[in-house]
């Protein structure tokens, strides 16, 4: 059975995948704690209790701000750009459809 980590832990998974969609925040999260788990393990080797090995692998993992900028630049990127694609087909669309076409004439000229 395995156990939760411990709070700060969690608060620090939680803290960094704060600007990803849900779906990529799991898989972020999921991932983030392998990897936080497998420092802690390597710093339990070392000798550190497993409070002292937790706070190690925070410290190697980084300030969770900047690290939750580069996750949401990761997975976030090719959404905002597939918006921004999205807008200038429409906007490209409204431009052709809205009156560029020429408009018949409305006078008759009378004829003898």
């Amino acid at each position: 059975m395995v156990t939760p980590p411990p709070p700060k832990v969690q608060r620090y998974l939680r803290r960094v995948t704060l600007l990803l969609p849900p779906t990529a925040a799991r898989h972020v999260r999921a991932e983030l704690h392998g990897n936080l788990y497998q420092t802690m393990l390597d710093a339990r080797l070392n000798g550190l209790t497993e409070a002292d090995a937790w706070a190690a692998a925070l410290r190697q993992a980084g300030p969770a701000i900047p690290a939750a900028v580069r996750f949401a630049r990761t997975h976030t990127l090719g959404l905002a750009l597939r918006w921004l694609l999205a807008a200038g087909l429409l906007g490209g669309a409204a431009y052709a459809i809205q009156g560029t076409h020429p408009t018949s004439p409305t006078q008759h000229l009378a004829q003898p």
